[in-house]
């Protein structure tokens, strides 16, 4: 079936079970970023593929919310299936809610499958479309997904103190004290990332994601792994056991839920509508302890993380290469020399990154853009049919690597060849922004909203802007977007905390033309306490070079120039031992001290 026609089951579906509409996220039980094949369902019954967003079917309508990351992609994807495009937070768009409200009588029946659905979502729906009736038992895509893929069962593998810092017992214990801090007897916790971080263990249930698709829960006595047991070596199960953990079948996860008896500490976020309705016991809302935990990591974690950053730093100084090696022979035109594809530097990258020490996989996949797809901020090349290099113009690179040591995430844009007045304004502006927040002091509780307008304050004075995030956490060989912190526009009240490994993404995209973003992570440490109270500042721990080539002198400060150039200098020091003698040339000439004198 097309997507129309996929609209038209449901329509009968929600006829059968007398419902006026039905909503379907972007999520699974466990409200992961990046879902498992078999919970692609919003992307099965829209077309449309990015991360973000969730699909309204009424008997006449049907939209699809997303936010700004996915306007242009969603506009190309949904064409011809009959789904009007929401674009979130723009003015005069309604809220999904909002427009359910609008368009239902009171006492209508709004379906949805409560399996997938958070807790915190249902709240919200609860409070915001009063008179309104949910049901959230049905779950009538599968009948329409007659090829329905089955789930990953990936072996679990084991990550060692020596990576970690911290045993799966410790954690265990850190857990416990904070539940008697919070008057709380337990937790359950749905969120995949927090479960591995917790017993130490990594999977590949979902591709670039080195999680699996378990359950915890922990008491003041207990700790139990709910997953399937199929995916737990010998090995596995003996190092679990030493460490005082329990291991259950996956779905012994709600009947346990039910004997539950005391206070239960919930993430609401990371919870779903089904398991909820399984616990009886009084129950009080938070961020996951584990979350909390994780986000903030400890000097053996950093320091892996400096060791990750050199294996791909080398990487990095060796596709930068290939693409100018490449482009110079494309503008030669030289005949026995193939022109690449945006898809074959993905690929290049891949094999790169390959070569290195302890690499495991992509930590998510590649978005290689050229020209007017760099416009496009999560574009990602297929093998037919992506664009031709040409000897000119920007590419916009934004990869990262999972190694055994952390996870890396680093976006370049990389000029081809000559460039227009505008597109090197807009680099160099963007160059700017970034330099702006890594140059950042403030003081300890600042949010990531103060944060934010500080980057976005070069383009905010000629009129420019990006509609994402300026920076997100990251996972320790986990998913690549870490909460809790953010540094955005949204107004979330969690503070830039010490030892978070942030992103620093500024970016400008101009539609049809061409994209910019340059992107390093980022680790909060300490900078100096002062009769003001306790500041921070950003040490920046992504290794590669910036090229300085687009730049427009006159518009960078001295400081920011001096900045780029120590920068520089470290990337220089730290990655020349792990190249050849031509890729050394090649990095000394892309990290030569920039000045506009």
């Amino acid at each position: 079936m097309n997507i129309p026609e996929r609209i038209a089951a449901l329509r009968q579906k929600m006829k059968e079970c007398e419902l006026d509409a039905y909503i379907i996220p972007s999520s699974d039980p466990h409200q992961n970023e990046y879902l498992p094949e078999p919970y692609k369902t919003r992307e099965f019954m829209s077309g449309f593929t990015g991360s973000a967003g969730t699909l309204l079917v009424t008997a006449e309508k049907a939209g699809l919310w997303t936010d700004g990351r996915y306007f242009l992609q969603a506009e190309n994807q949904l064409k011809g299936s009959g789904i009007t495009l929401f674009k979130m937070d723009e003015p005069g768009v309604p809220t999904l809610n909002a427009f359910l409200k609008s368009e239902l009588k009171a006492a209508s029946k709004v379906g949805m499958d409560g399996k997938v659905l958070s807790l915190q979502n249902y709240e919200t729906m609860q409070k915001e479309l009063e008179g309104i009736e949910l049901v959230t038992d049905n779950d009538l895509v599968n009948d329409i997904w007659k090829e329905r893929p089955e789930p990953a069962l990936s072996a679990a593998f084991i990550l060692g103190t020596e990576y970690t810092g911290k045993s799966a017992a410790e954690k265990s214990a850190e857990v416990r004290k904070a539940l008697g801090e919070k008057g709380a007897d337990a937790t359950l916790i749905g969120a995949c990332e927090d479960v591995c971080y917790l017993f130490n263990i990594r999977g590949n249930d979902i591709p670039c994601n080195p999680v699996l698709i378990s359950y915890a829960l922990i008491d003041k006595t207990r700790a139990l792994l709910f997953i399937n047991e199929k995916q737990i070596t010998a090995q596995v199960r003996s190092f679990l056991e030493k460490e005082g953990v329990t291991i259950a079948p996956y779905e012994t996860v709600f009947p346990e839920a039910a004997k539950l008896t005391g206070t239960v500490y919930l993430d609401s976020a990371r919870t779903n509508v089904y398991l909820r309705s399984k616990i009886k016991a009084r129950i009080v809302q938070g961020l996951n302890i584990s979350s909390a935990l994780k986000a903030s990591k400890n000097e053996t974690e950093l320091r892996n993380f400096d060791i990750a950053m050199e294996k791909d730093g080398a990487a990095m100084v060796k596709i930068l290469k290939w693409i100018e090696d490449n482009a110079s022979a494309n503008a030669a035109g030289t005949a026995n020399i193939p022109r690449i594809s945006e898809y074959d530097v993905s690929k290049k990258l891949l094999e790169f990154r390959a070569e290195g020490k302890d690499f495991i996989e992509a930590s998510f996949e590649t978005i290689s853009a050229y020209g007017a797809n760099a416009a496009i901020v999560h574009y990602a090349p297929t093998e037919h049919g992506s664009a031709l290099l040409e000897p000119k113009g920007f590419l916009l690179l934004d990869s990262g690597g999972h190694y055994i040591n952390g996870t890396t995430d680093i976006t370049r844009t990389i000029p081809l060849g000559p460039l227009t007045a505008e597109e090197k304004q807009s680099y160099t502006l963007v160059l700017q922004s970034h330099i702006r927040l890594a140059l950042a002091q403030f003081k300890a509780g600042t949010t990531g909203l103060s944060l934010d307008t500080i980057a976005r304050q070069p383009l905010w004075e000629r009129g420019m802007d990006y509609n994402h995030g300026t920076g997100h956490g990251v996972g320790y060989l986990l998913p690549v977007h870490e909460g809790p912190q953010s540094i955005s526009k949204r107004p979330i009240n969690e503070a830039i905390k010490l030892g978070m490994v942030t992103s620093n993404e500024p970016g400008f995209y101009a539609a049809g033309k061409y994209g910019i973003r340059i992107e390093n992570l980022i680790v909060t440490v300490p900078a100096e306490k002062t009769e003001s109270g306790e500041f921070y500042r950003f040490k920046t721990i992504t290794l590669c070079p910036i090229d300085t080539r687009p730049l427009v002198p006159g518009i960078l400060s001295q400081r920011e120039i001096d900045r780029l150039n120590a920068y520089h200098e470290e990337v220089r020091t730290r990655l020349s031992p792990y190249l050849d003698e031509a890729h050394r040339r090649f990095l000394e000439e892309k990290t030569k001290p920039y000045s506009e004198k």
